[in-house]
């Protein structure tokens, strides 16, 4: 509601900005309360010429968004055995709701220790190709790249400049420090609430949804995100209006994607677009920028992701 009083009292400032297009877009916890945003968005929608949202590797329901057994095994990180484990004594739905109300069981911290184990210390569950940051790694992205942001944000004058730690807090600044679920608050009522009928709303109310993943991320892995997408089409009744397939950036395949809709004022639709982004990370545009501008591009535009490279 804060949310939502800051942009109808920035609008009564700035009128000459009312009837523009409103694009919503951010990634992974994000996907519990960007749809209640719009939600409440909804009631204002005449303020808006388009409001459309955007939403990468989200957390839609605790339920599905983050079970990662099943992918972390198709990709060999994790044994047959671990996989049982986690399919019957604690997947991460359970873990995470125990961690919730502090009240984590011993058979749960006996699976996460052996996931630790498997996967090995230097596997980044948000990214695994992730290598590690080591003096040379040749022509890749940085892998050091936080550690520099690290720096960089905690300089003085860098801090001054930006508002920053205006209360002068005795600790440095870092990477979503301590747990997310403490360093944003969260309460075990919101990590709760099933997002999926609330996106449900939304694109009854004709409002465009993309859901993207990228296919390295296994804390809310491609798999899981499909699942929430074909439970919306069903639920719906949404049509395909194209056939699964590769999307392109430039010349090289970005990932894969399908558009499904229905028909309004004798037109197809698209409302909701399931994408994936191929070798990309749990943040997309972190670890694929190209990518992540191709796609977000086709999106700003109403258009599906590319099927056809452009620069032939």
């Amino acid at each position: 509601k804060e949310n939502l009083q800051f942009i109808l009292n920035w609008l009564e400032k700035f009128p000459q900005y009312r009837n523009s297009d409103l694009f919503l877009a951010r990634e992974s916890y994000a996907g519990h309360y960007i749809p209640q945003l719009t939600k409440l968005y909804i009631f204002y929608i005449n303020y808006f010429t388009i409001l459309k949202l955007y939403l990468g590797n989200p957390l839609l329901d605790l339920e599905i968004s983050v079970k990662s057994a099943d992918y972390l095994w198709s990709h060999g990180v994790i044994s047959d055995e671990l996989l049982t484990m986690k399919r019957t004594i604690c997947d991460e739905t359970k873990l995470l709701l125990e961690s919730i109300h502090n009240n984590t069981s011993k058979e749960c911290l006996d699976v996460w220790e052996l996931t630790n184990e498997e996967m090995g210390s230097d596997t980044d569950m948000g990214d695994l190709l992730a290598p590690i940051c080591v003096s040379s790694i040749g022509n890749i992205p940085d892998p050091c790249l936080t550690d520099r942001i690290n720096m960089y944000l905690n300089k003085p004058e860098v801090q001054k400049a930006l508002h920053a730690n205006i209360t002068h807090l005795p600790y440095v600044w870092d990477f979503c420090l301590g747990l997310v679920l403490s360093a944003f608050h969260f309460l075990s009522c919101d990590l709760a609430i099933n997002i999926i009928p609330v996106l449900s709303n939304i694109l009854k109310a004709h409002i465009q949804v993309l859901l993207y993943s990228g296919d390295q991320d296994t804390k809310i892995s491609l798999s899981q995100t499909r699942k929430i997408a074909k439970l919306l089409v069903r639920d719906l009744k949404l049509v395909a209006l194209d056939k699964y397939g590769p999307w392109y950036d430039g010349l090289q395949i970005g990932g894969w994607s399908q558009s499904f809709g229905g028909l309004r004022e004798g037109k197809n639709v698209a409302y909701l677009t399931f994408a994936t982004v191929r070798g990309a990370a749990h943040e997309v545009p972190y670890t694929s920028p190209s990518q992540a501008l191709t796609l977000f591009r086709a999106f700003l535009r109403g258009h599906p992701p590319p099927r056809r490279n452009n620069t032939i």
